[in-house]
């Protein structure tokens, strides 16, 4: 114990003090912005105790990396003023630097030393605007270190070069030269040996923004709104003070994946100049220990308010609250929202919240209110017009290459129903790499991007709005159904006319029909009606199954359907196509009926013809049943069209059979079609097509090798062929159209 009273009483003898603990160096930083002078753009300024900390000198060169951009800068420390205006993670970097990396305030970044010094420049580009050369050329070599692209308000540099780089250019490909330029090679200038090419042009061209407004297509009206929403609270918060009322103080977007959302957060980023941005996402600020979740939570919006103006950006906000009335909600859940609810009535000043989410009923009921989201902005999924609009950005980034005229573009964006800004993305990207291998193996590297390119790739993505639900596309033409050339034409009538006259129906105040119903014996095609229907006419089809739709708990029955109509709405125009629809539209007054039918029907006409309006969506039902359909699914406004599949008549039958002994190679074909035309009265078209399969089966049986089917193959299979359809049946048909006024 004494020597250790010894050692304190001499330590304190010769008045020393023992030695500050110096901090940890933060493992990231926080860009703010120097504003400095143009001669320092190319210093990043820490604090103090990071040099004392790090040990590296003024003056010293260190790297600057966020993701795949690193940039090379010179070591300064800050005046002592801002020790207690920033934080030890903060640093700050010039306007020039940031647009240049396209780094953004706020963002998180890595600061390590530079390996070696950069190499001096041999030759430097220049653009200038209204200023001497001379003080052109004195302005860069102050700035000590220039990259390609760097802009000021007086000059840009166009490129920088020197042995090492011309050597590479010669030696590598384009490729990788493209790749050296991004990772933003820095260079020396020295003011003796460096040469200087300096051209005075009229406007100074910048690099463009990785991010910006206008290459998003089909969303102008809501990049309006978010501009005025935003701009104003954060540009000019006294306007709201003279009238004595809060500023909005969030916006969230919703809507389907794929629609732009994520898009839409990264532009307001890179658009809100000098805004300090904090990116949120919900997986990145889960903490494994107790509290803190929420205690980066609460860190980032004490940053927002320390910083701004400043926006903060939540995608997949409902992976972060979801609603605490779920049952499946954790403890860990319930208090990270009570976190954001609370850090969100604490704001004050210009800070602004966008959250992002597909999910919009999963957010929690209580950030849904004004003072918190004011606003909810849909990203909807884009009509036509709106597609055309992305496309023809699109193929204007291919600068060039490809064929196109603006009336194919417009004639692929109508026939894109509903494909998101993704799928149309991704349908660019595949015509691309279909016309890359069209090239490669013909040797040409000339090749364009063709129609018949974007035609064969539109084959292959499916919209995005149908992929939970979506069919395989019936390939099933007009003329694959015989006869029936009335029943085609009511229904392109009914299909096409609203959308090809969709202005006549708008001028004239008059709806299109909902939905029809196909009626008639059975085997006399009206499934193959309904998939000739969707085929030829390029709609999204959705096909309902009765058994897939009955479910054994309570209420998923009905929900089942409510999807299938939300998934048509979301993507219109489409056809729904309820096949034997009197298996889910039972007569609510027969004993048939059970409740779980009954509570499905209910469902059915309350999205048909219920509040919220079905538009751009077709109900096609079909059934041989029509006295079995409920009278309320069949009234006006709901299924209307009624519509008699009757047996096909001769010429019908006739080209049945002509059609499907196309491959029979038969003896005087003309003669035997229309005897056999003749022989099959009153066959529907199921059992006329099932002759002629019985008839090439009679053929195979005779003789293994055979090359064509006779006559007597035919009438040996018409002795065992049995008609369905009835005179009594027929009546019974010709009743229920009295009854309803069929058309």
């Amino acid at each position: 114990m004494a020597p250790k009273a010894s050692s304190t009483k001499k330590s304190g003898s010769d008045g020393e003090s023992p030695k500050a603990k110096l901090p940890k160096l933060p493992t990231e930083f926080i860009l703010r912005p120097s504003q400095t002078e143009l001669k320092q753009s190319a210093i990043v300024y820490v604090s103090p105790q990071i040099l004392s900390i790090t040990g590296w000198s003024t003056g010293s060169f260190v790297r600057i990396t966020r993701g795949l951009t690193e940039v090379t800068l010179i070591l300064q420390g800050w005046k002592p003023e801002n020790e207690d205006k920033y934080d030890l993670n903060v640093i700050l970097v010039s306007n020039e630097i940031l647009s240049l990396t396209g780094m953004l305030l706020g963002e998180r970044v890595e600061l390590k030393k530079a390996v070696s010094q950069p190499a001096y420049a041999t030759e430097i580009h220049v653009d200038f605007v209204s200023q001497d050369e001379s003080k052109v050329q004195a302005d860069i070599v102050d700035l000590g270190l220039v990259y390609e692209n760097i802009c000021t308000d007086s000059f840009l540099i166009s490129q920088v070069s020197n042995l090492e780089t011309v050597t590479d250019s010669l030696n590598e490909l384009s490729l990788s030269s493209s790749a050296k330029r991004k990772q933003l090679t820095p260079f020396l200038v020295h003011p003796k040996t460096t040469k200087f090419e300096l051209h005075s042009v009229e406007k100074l061209l910048p690099p463009p923004a990785p991010y910006s407004y206008a290459s998003i297509g089909g969303l102008q009206s809501q990049i309006e709104s978010l501009k005025r929403t935003i701009d104003v609270p954060l540009r000019h918060p006294e306007i709201f003070q003279r009238f004595g009322i809060d500023p909005p103080r969030g916006v969230l977007l919703h809507g389907s994946s794929g629609t732009g959302k994520s898009l839409l957060l990264k532009c307001i980023a890179h658009e809100s100049q000098g805004c300090h941005i904090i990116n949120i996402s919900g997986p990145s600020i889960v903490s494994k220990y107790l509290g803190g979740t929420e205690e980066k939570l609460r860190d980032y919006f004490k940053e927002a308010i320390k910083y701004q103006p400043a926006i903060v950006l939540i995608d997949e906000i409902d992976s972060l609250t979801p609603s605490r009335n779920n049952e499946d909600v954790s403890e860990v859940d319930t208090r990270v929202t009570a976190t954001l609810l609370m850090a969100m009535d604490s704001i004050d000043g210009a800070v602004i919240v966008i959250g992002a989410t597909n999910r919009l009923n999963s957010i929690d009921a209580g950030l849904r209110r004004p003072g918190r989201f004011d606003q909810e902005l849909e990203v909807p999924i884009p009509d036509a017009d709106s597609r055309y609009d992305i496309l023809s950005k699109q193929f204007i980034s291919m600068k060039g290459q490809h064929d196109l005229t603006n009336e194919q573009i417009r004639a692929i964006a109508s026939a894109t129903h509903g494909y998101v800004g993704a799928d149309l993305v991704s349908l660019c990207r595949e015509s691309i790499l279909k016309c890359i291998s069209r090239g490669i193996s013909s040797h040409e590297n000339d090749q364009k991007v063709s129609y018949q390119d974007v035609e064969e790739s539109r084959a292959e993505i499916r919209p995005s709005a149908m992929r939970e639900i979506v069919l395989e596309m019936p390939k099933v033409s007009w003329d694959d159904i015989g006869g029936q050339e009335v029943l085609k034409r009511k229904l392109k009538e009914m299909v096409q006319l609203p959308l090809t006259a969709a202005q006549t129906f708008t001028r004239l105040g008059i709806s299109a029909p909902k939905g029809l119903l196909l009626y008639g014996p059975p085997g006399c095609s009206k499934t193959l009606t309904a998939k000739a229907l969707a085929s030829e006419s390029g709609l999204n089809f959705l096909a309902i199954k009765g058994p897939e739709i009955f479910n054994k708990y309570v209420g998923e029955s009905e929900k089942k359907i409510r999807e299938v109509f939300r998934k048509a709405r979301t993507s219109a125009p489409s056809i729904v196509f309820i096949d034997e629809i009197d298996a889910l539209a039972t007569n609510r007054d027969s004993e048939d009926a059970g409740n779980v039918s009954r509570q499905v029907l209910n469902s059915m006409l309350n999205e048909i013809d219920g509040v919220e309006e079905l538009k751009g969506v077709i109900i096609i039902g079909a059934t041989n049943r029509p006295d079995s359909i409920d009278p309320a699914l069949l009234r006006p406004g709901r299924l209307d069209r009624h519509v008699y599949v009757a047996p096909p008549d001769r010429h019908a039958r006739r080209q049945i059979l002509e059609k499907n002994t196309a491959q029979f190679n038969l003896p005087e074909p003309t003669l035997l079609l229309e005897k056999l035309s003749d022989l099959t009265d009153g066959f529907s078209g199921s059992e006329t097509v099932l002759l002629c399969q019985e008839a090439g089966l009679a053929a195979v049986m005779e003789d293994k090798n055979a090359t064509q089917v006779l006559e007597r193959h035919f009438l040996a299979a018409l002795n065992d062929i049995s008609k369905n359809i009835t005179p009594e049946m027929l009546e019974y048909y010709r009743e229920f159209g009295e009854k309803y006024r069929a058309v």
